[in-house]
């Protein structure tokens, strides 16, 4: 009996002793263990530029150890593998890579771009004519933007300057729709348009601008002649006079990634004489 005891002894001794043994010998292998220099760990990403969206690689230089990604939208790891591929679908893309040994943690950052070329607004159209370069006062005119891009964008505005009034021109986009650019012309809906008539300028309102005609569904409509803010000061009794000027329309596109793109071009309005400024035929179309 007691010789078991003793036996028994034995062992839980020598198990003691083995455990010490091999935590001393982990203590020791961890003090001489060299860290691994910040220097030694970087990250690239290639191809770093490209038409969005790309695929790309991103490969973390150093030695053996585990790498997690945080990339938008998502986080992948910790990885045994050093190098992931991604897809760029930004213009501006960026991720962080935290690398680890079990010992040293270092985070790294990365950045992507994208080459994508802008809108390329090619030229407007007036009243549909491609080889119309003129505006008539008071015409009820339809302006198009052509635009070309192999993405998606949009027309977001039209403005419109007068190098004979201070006042802008009032732009319409019938049937009004809050934030679409379209212009309904002879029965049909035009998209990337709009409408608006040279020398008018709508007196300010507390809410959409006023039309001079019937002709733009879903604006208020009065006598042109009393919404006009432009005002060429005629004596009373006497002939209207407009000289010619030019026009200059700023065309807005934007881009699926928020890029905006403006483009103006410079219009001749032709010179032209009224009996009084009640003869302002603004209805025609």
């Amino acid at each position: 009996m007691f010789e078991m005891c003793y036996a028994a002894r034995g062992m839980e001794a020598k198990r003691v002793l083995l455990f010490i043994l091999l935590t001393a010998a982990a203590f020791l292998c961890g003090c001489f263990l060299q860290r691994v220099p910040p220097e030694d760990v970087f990250v690239t990403i290639s191809p770093s530029i490209g038409r969005v969206p790309y695929e790309a690689t991103i490969t973390v230089h150093a030695p053996p150890g585990t790498a997690t990604f945080e990339l938008p939208g998502e986080t992948v790891g910790p990885l045994d593998s050093l190098a992931l591929d991604v897809v760029v679908d930004s213009l501006s893309w960026a991720a962080t890579i935290e690398w680890s040994n079990g010992k040293d943690n270092y985070r790294r950052s990365v950045s992507a771009s994208g080459s994508n070329p802008r809108p390329a607004i090619r030229c407007i159209i007036i009243n549909g004519k491609h080889d119309l370069w003129s505006l008539e006062a008071g015409e009820r005119t339809l302006i198009e933007a052509d635009v070309r891009y192999s993405g998606e964008c949009n027309v977001e505005s039209f403005r419109v300057t007068s190098s004979l009034s201070e006042h802008e021109y009032t732009v319409f986009y019938p049937p009004y729709e809050p934030g679409v650019c379209h212009a309904l012309w002879h029965g049909w809906i035009v998209e990337d348009a709009c409408i608006f008539y040279p020398l008018y300028c709508s007196v300010e309102t507390d809410g959409l601008p006023i039309s001079p005609c019937a002709l733009d569904a879903g604006y208020p409509i009065a006598g042109a002649t009393r919404t006009n803010a432009f005002q060429w000061g005629a004596p009373e009794d006497e002939g209207v006079e407009i000289p010619e000027h030019t026009a200059t329309i700023a065309v807005n596109v934007r881009d699926e990634w928020g890029r905006l793109t403006t483009r103006s071009f410079r219009v001749p309005v032709q010179a032209c004489d009224y009996e009084d400024t009640d003869t302002i035929d603004y209805d025609r179309d």
